[in-house]
C-alpha cells in the first residue's frame, strides 16, 4: 500500500467485506493477537505460509479479521468453516492492508530494554506539531511513517545546527555575519 493510502487511512474491499486499517488507539487490542502472526509470517506471505498460521492459531486470523471489519468472530468461525478459500483470501488481504505492522522487524536487543515508550513516541510526534487525538486516529502504517519522517527532520535539524556552530566557531565576525545573510536568502 502507498503513503496515501496510509495517510488517508483507506480501506480496501475484498468479497464485499470493508477491510480497515488497524488504528493506533486499538493497537493494544490488535497486538495481542497480530504479534504471533506477525513473528510466524517472517515476511512471506504465500499461501503456504498463511494457511500454515491459521492452522497453528486458529484464534488470532479470527480475531484480526474481526478488528477490521464490522463482522464478529463467528462470522469468519463460519467462513472459515464454510468458505475457507474465502476466509484465506480475506486473511491475506488483512494482512496486506496492515503490513505496516507485520513488516516489522524484531528488535536487535531484547536483553537491554529500552527506557522509551509510547509516550515518548507521542511526544515527539506532539513536538513536531502533531495533536494527541490525530495521533491515536492515525493508522499504525502512518504512525510509522510520520515517526520517520519527524526522526529524519530530527536529523536534518542537527546536522544544520551543528554546520552553524562550526562555521561560527572557525569565522571571525564578519564572515559569520556574511553566512547568516547567506542562510536567510536561501
Amino acid at each position: 500500500m502507498n503513503e496515501f493510502f496510509l495517510a488517508s487511512n483507506r480501506s480496501i474491499y475484498v468479497h464485499d467485506l470493508e477491510l480497515k486499517q488497524i488504528t493506533v488507539k486499538d493497537l493494544d487490542q490488535w497486538s495481542q493477537f497480530a504479534e504471533i502472526i506477525r513473528k510466524d509470517l517472517n515476511n512471506d506471505y504465500s499461501k503456504e505460509n498463511i494457511e500454515s498460521i491459521v492452522k497453528q492459531h486458529i484464534v488470532s486470523p479470527l480475531m484480526l479479521c474481526s478488528f477490521t471489519t464490522i463482522y464478529d468472530v463467528k462470522y469468519f468461525s463460519d467462513l472459515m468453516n464454510n468458505e475457507a478459500d474465502v476466509f484465506l483470501d480475506i486473511f491475506r488481504n488483512v494482512l496486506n492492508v496492515n503490513k505496516a505492522y507485520f513488516d516489522q522487524e524484531d528488535s536487535k536487543s531484547q536483553n537491554n530494554k529500552s527506557e522509551n515508550t509510547w509516550f515518548d513516541s507521542f511526544q515527539f510526534l506532539i513536538s513536531k506539531g502533531h495533536r494527541h487525538k490525530d495521533i491515536l486516529d492515525y493508522s499504525f502504517g502512518t504512525f510509522i511513517e510520520y515517526l520517520k519522517a519527524a526522526q529524519r527532520n530530527e536529523r536534518n535539524s542537527i546536522l544544520s545546527f551543528s554546520g552553524a556552530m562550526r562555521v561560527s566557531y572557525h569565522a571571525d565576525a564578519k564572515r559569520f555575519e556574511k553566512y547568516n545573510k547567506e542562510m536567510k536568502s536561501i
